[in-house]
């Protein structure tokens, strides 16, 4: 259906803005399909996306997301993505390098910084989405969210480091079986969610790793070091996802 491209991208900010807030795939596209339907006839007779909304876009926006429930199930898998898929990153990079050795300093600090990324890079779409943003402060908030999210990763290394004593350690048996349980999650994970996150992240984060091994550097500058990269590596293949999502979603309603 064609529609103009102010029309096309406040359904494509819509569509962002209600994903964002945790409501049904299913429901939003249902709606933003109803939408274009109503703005096709709107613009043939010569009206704007104001004169159908009657509201400023955030506006309408909020209105629409207050009038659906929200998704439970959305939020738990998301959740159960940012959670199983981002702690089977982080093990299987240690079942590899042969340090699977835990302290309870990251037994709950990791998992407390993944789910807090979460919310905040939702938030950030949200935000993005509800009003015209230019490509520079899109892409300073970004930037933000994941460097509060790296201050964070690094804070809980740096305790771990000066704090933290092992309270699990594996041998060689539970690395290997560490690392096949995590790799099944992650293949799981990607056939579940049908997006390529799971295939972005080893990249990002397993080749660089590869060529940090290669400095002589301490195993505390290591440890700091991969500590911070995690994070930057999953806010970069998450960002690329939701751009694949979006462009799935804008091929399904063309």
């Amino acid at each position: 259906m064609n529609i103009s491209k102010e029309s096309r991208d406040f359904l494509d900010r819509l569509n962002i803005y209600l994903i964002s807030s945790g409501k049904n795939e299913n429901e939003v596209r249902e709606i933003t399909g109803e939408l274009e339907d109503h703005l096709h006839e709107a613009e043939n007779n010569g009206k704007s996306v104001q004169d159908i909304t009657g509201l400023t876009p955030k506006a309408y926006m909020a209105q629409i997301a207050k009038e659906m429930p929200v998704d439970r199930k959305v939020i738990f898998k998301y959740g159960m993505l940012l959670i199983v898929g981002a702690l089977s990153f982080y093990v299987m990079g240690d079942a590899i390098n042969g340090t699977m050795a835990y302290s309870w300093i990251q037994f709950i600090g990791y998992p407390l910084m993944i789910l807090l990324f979460g919310l905040l890079t939702a938030w950030a779409f949200k935000a993005t989405a509800g009003r015209v943003m230019s490509k520079r402060k899109e892409l300073l908030l970004f930037f933000s969210v994941g460097g509060i999210m790296t201050i964070g990763f690094g804070a809980v290394a740096f305790i771990h480091l000066w704090m933290g004593e092992a309270a699990v350690t594996f041998g060689v048996t539970g690395r290997v079986i560490g690392f096949i349980l995590c790799a099944l999650c992650l293949v799981g994970f990607s056939l579940w969610t049908k997006t390529i996150i799971m295939v972005l992240f080893p990249v990002f984060v397993y080749v660089p790793q590869w060529f940090i091994g290669r400095f002589s550097l301490s195993d505390e500058t290591q440890l700091i070091v991969l500590g911070l990269l995690y994070p930057i590596g999953f806010m970069i293949s998450l960002g690329i996802s939701f751009l694949q999502i979006w462009r799935k979603e804008r091929r399904q309603t063309a």
